[in-house]
């Protein structure tokens, strides 16, 4: 007579620690944030400094010039 087979279930379950689940969520943040950079442009935002008067003009851009120490 044969036995009936049995099914077993083998179950593996893993815990992270914290800071390893911690690291993982930053750097699942950065992957996000390097795909979606292209909409939070910087372009935008920073070219309206010509209008500010003494911020320099398109045709006159604000110059730094180190005079000692450098």
């Amino acid at each position: 007579m044969e036995e009936p087979m049995t099914e077993r279930v083998v179950k593996h379950e893993v815990k992270l620690q914290k800071s390893v689940v911690i690291i993982l969520g930053l750097f699942a943040f950065g992957v996000f944030a390097n795909a979606f950079s292209s909409a939070f442009s910087v372009n935008e935002v920073s070219a309206d400094h010509y209008g500010q008067g003494n911020l320099g003009t398109i045709n006159h851009p604000l110059q730094i010039v180190c005079q000692t120490g450098c």
